[in-house]
């Protein structure tokens, strides 16, 4: 397993993971701004044919950056991929002077949020009802200085 930025040709390999398993995906054009965007990135985690199983999609500026989706295809799930995507994103953080990683979460994705957890993210706050009734959003940081 290989961990690498995103290409734009991958677009639609990215759309049919994200598709795969969240409730509400992006667009295409969401998903190109992360390859085609210079505060923007998207790595995915490729297996050893070079095809993407995974991703993860975040934006940056200065010191701050914040995760929007991270998906991994059902059939790869359970195999450490979304462990070596957050890892492989704090890498490439740290490399571009980011100290702090952003993200939220549906309340209700446990997997989503035990990832976060084991990857030493602090959930911080919520936000009530954020995608509907019932379903809360939970805000979490990670401080990369330690």
């Amino acid at each position: 397993m290989i961990v690498r930025e995103a290409r734009q040709e991958e677009v639609h390999i990215i759309m049919e993971i994200e598709s795969s398993g969240i409730r509400h995906p992006w667009t295409y054009d969401l998903i190109e701004s992360l390859i085609t965007s210079d505060k923007k990135v998207a790595l995915v985690a490729a297996d050893e044919d070079d095809i993407p199983l995974g991703y993860v999609g975040a934006s940056f500026l200065f010191e701050e950056a914040e995760i929007g989706n991270i998906c991994v295809l059902p059939e790869a799930r359970g195999k450490g991929i979304g462990q070596l995507l957050m890892i492989a994103m704090d890498d490439f953080m740290r490399a571009h002077g980011v100290e702090k990683i952003f993200l939220e979460v549906e309340s209700d994705n446990i997997p989503a949020i035990s990832l976060y957890e084991k990857s030493n993210y602090s959930k911080y706050n919520a936000r009530s009802n954020y995608y509907g009734q019932g379903l809360d959003a939970l805000l979490y940081v990670k401080n990369l200085n330690g």
